[in-house]
């Protein structure tokens, strides 16, 4: 018996590596400049807009961790080379970032109750700096995403469009910064700082809360939301006559992209199962399923183990 290694198909990487390289260092400075002059302009909303810039950091940062893992090469120890570093980042950033808004939902209160003055015009700057990095760093990747055309790309750039997302949403809060700044510039209204920054609070946690939700379902091999179960036994059923019977189904991701499906189907024929195996294939994998394992059995030899 000859043993292959597993191998990961090969992808380009290197212009999506580089857009994300620009977009991480573009923001980090934003994050740096905004938490500088946050604090010295006393503005808590300059901070939690940095805060929520170092949110889309993070998911530049996975973007670029599911990009570099892609590459490695599995081993005897990880069969399945080290696509799980995508969730595993994803998870841990955001659980960092949940305790942080905790931090800031508490100075923020206090700040409203005992309001403090603010130097509005650092706000209006570096929140309009904020605006137009969010900005740019979104263009550059929107235009990626568009170039991708095939199906397995659109699949392979679900993190780049998160990213995306994230720098869009942040945009809008940054531009809300900037009008805070303007009224406190103008009027000293100083109660608006910590008002913008309990609101954004509240949009940010709703947000972690849910990537949190995502990662936990698939370190936990859930299965993916892309898919209902149900309605894929069902087409299953209606579109392969020839299996009897299937059991110990399992889907789960390995990543974002990477979904497999393992099985036992019990036919009558074991001698057309190649035939059946590959017209199953191309089913699935309409379903965005790329990897499957079926073990074909026969209805007086089925399998009894528990799984």
């Amino acid at each position: 018996m000859v043993y292959k290694e597993n191998v990961l198909k090969e992808r380009e990487t290197h212009d999506k590596k580089t857009k994300l390289y620009i977009a991480i260092f573009l923001n980090l400075s934003i994050v740096f400049l905004q938490i500088l002059f946050g604090i010295y302009s006393n503005s808590v909303s300059l901070i939690t807009d940095a805060v929520h810039n170092f949110q889309d950091v993070l998911s530049l940062v996975v973007a670029l961790v599911a990009i570099n893992v892609i590459s490695k090469k599995p081993t005897l120890e990880m069969t399945y080379g080290f696509l799980k570093a995508e969730v595993m980042a994803g998870f841990i950033n955001n659980l960092v970032l949940l305790f942080t808004l905790i931090f800031i939902l508490y100075e923020a209160t206090v700040r409203l109750i005992y309001p403090e003055e603010v130097k509005g015009l650092y706000v209006i700057v570096f929140g309009f700096l904020a605006f137009l990095i969010n900005l740019f760093s979104a263009i550059i990747l929107k235009v990626h995403h568009h170039h991708e055309e095939d199906h397995h790309h659109h699949h392979e750039d679900m993190n780049i469009k998160a990213a995306y997302l994230h720098l869009m949403s942040d945009a809008v809060l940054s531009l809300a910064v900037v009008i805070g700044g303007i009224f406190i510039y103008l009027f000293s209204i100083y109660w608006i700082d910590p008002l913008l920054s309990l609101i954004f609070v509240i949009y940010i946690t709703k947000e972690v809360l849910k990537a949190l939700k995502d990662n936990y379902h698939l370190l936990m091999e859930g299965v993916p939301k892309s898919i209902d179960l149900n309605k894929l036994i069902e087409e299953i059923e209606k579109n392969f006559p020839q299996i009897i019977e299937i059991h110990d189904l399992h889907i789960w991701g390995i990543s974002s992209k990477d979904i497999y499906l393992s099985a036992h189907i019990v036919i009558d024929d074991l001698n057309n199962f190649i035939i059946l195996l590959e017209d199953l294939e191309k089913f699935l994998a309409e379903k965005g399923i790329n990897h499957i394992t079926v073990q074909p059995e026969k209805p007086d030899r089925k399998c009894n183990i528990l799984h």
